[in-house]
């Protein structure tokens, strides 16, 4: 039976079902669990990983979502009470204990009544791609979907399940940064601890610029972390037990050893996951695409503007409602510099897309810079860069 018995998001318009599964890694001590070597798996050389945000794995399956009352609490959009917490702090500011008394009241009632559930399996066998030849291709693009802020790993979920749903891997970060809307992590003992959204109880604008800069900073640093999660899970050196999820949810990383392509890696982001996305693809080499979704300019360094150009293709989506004089000269700058940035002799591939509501329609302005004549404008634009081997409804 279909998953029809509970509230659930949209579902997907892919060809493919999706499935979910939760993988953080536990940390380091006595008990090491990341082998150097895949040989290595029975012996104590191992490798040390510190600060590797959570993470949620969704991918294309075979198994079609049905409903299961194990479950459903699994496939809730707020899975813990905290996130609803830190949803309503963004609404209400906890600056005094009546204000926090009101939070905890509203936050009950709606994590009590409210299980809004996620249109996709939990933790079914990957789906094994097939190429135009016929034959088992094995790897799948991956793209990794930074968050923004007041927001957590879940908050994107329609559009993480729609890229999977079109035979990607997408794994979506949960930053610990301050700027979730809440994040959860384990100590040093393996005990679950929960960061709060930073600054809550004053004004957004009341935070510095400069604060926004180091959470950026740390942002790009479990990204880059992620990036070496994903090859050593593709090369199969994360054992099971490096996983502290327990239970439905959590991912068998086994599953993903040989299934990921790592040269087909991109990146999306929205609002700060916009601007993160945008950093990261300009310091790391292994990501070859970037989607920025309302870019938040301003804690970018303006001095990095021509180092953070990057060498890859960039496409940024704009609403009308995220614009104003500051934003829009910085992001002028940026563009800038990429025309001035070339790779191989060819200018790099940008592209501006405006989104506009006009009288409940929808009107997209499209500014291409240096756009070498290729057209790039897709739903989903990663596809005409990384297509999914399959039959043709699966190709972007």
């Amino acid at each position: 039976m279909a998953s029809a018995r509970l509230m659930h998001l949209p579902k997907p318009v892919g060809p493919y079902h999706v499935s979910f599964a939760d993988f953080e890694l536990r940390p380091s001590g006595d008990d090491e669990c990341v082998s150097s070597h895949p040989s290595d798996v029975e012996k104590d050389d191992s490798l040390k990983l510190e600060g590797v945000p959570p993470m949620r794995f969704f991918y294309p399956t075979a198994a079609e979502p049905r409903w299961r009352l194990g479950e459903t609490q699994s496939r809730r959009w707020l899975p813990h009470f905290n996130y609803t917490w830190g949803y309503f702090s963004k609404v209400i500011q906890p600056s005094s204990f009546l204000r926090r008394l009101a939070i905890w009241t509203l936050s009950c009632l709606m994590h009590l009544f409210m299980w809004l559930q996620l249109h996709c399996s939990v933790a079914q066998a990957i789906l094994v791609p097939v190429s135009e030849q016929g034959k088992n291709s094995g790897r799948l693009p991956v793209v990794i979907f930074c968050h923004g802020m007041w927001a957590c790993r879940t908050t994107y979920t329609i559009a993480c399940c729609d890229m999977a749903s079109h035979g990607y891997i997408v794994v979506a970060v949960e930053h610990m940064d301050g700027s979730a809307v809440a994040a959860k992590y384990r100590d040093g003992k393996g005990r679950r601890k929960w960061i709060t959204h930073a600054g809550a109880e004053r004004p957004f604008d009341d935070t510095p610029i400069a604060d926004r800069s180091k959470q950026l900073r740390k942002r790009i640093s479990e990204l880059r972390k992620v990036v070496d999660i994903l090859e050593m899970l593709d090369s199969g050196l994360v054992r099971q037990k490096s996983n502290a999820v327990r239970g439905r949810a959590s991912l068998d990383v086994g599953m993903l050893q040989g299934r990921i392509d790592m040269c087909q890696l991109a990146i999306r982001g929205h609002s700060f996951g916009g601007s993160t996305a945008i950093v990261a693809c300009g310091l790391d080499k292994r990501l070859k695409c970037c989607i920025a979704e309302d870019a938040w300019f301003q804690p970018i360094e303006q001095l990095d503007f021509d180092r953070l150009a990057g060498k890859v293709p960039l496409l940024l989506l704009n609403t009308e409602f995220f614009e104003w004089d500051d934003l829009r000269r910085l992001r002028n700058l940026f563009l800038e510099a990429r025309r001035k940035t070339q790779l191989d002799e060819q200018p790099l591939v940008t592209e501006l897309v405006t989104i506009k509501v006009i009288e409940d329609s929808v009107s997209v302005s499209r500014f291409v810079v240096n756009s070498a004549g290729i057209s790039w404008v897709h739903a989903i634009w990663i596809s005409a860069t990384f297509p999914c081997c399959g039959p043709g409804p699966s190709r972007l």
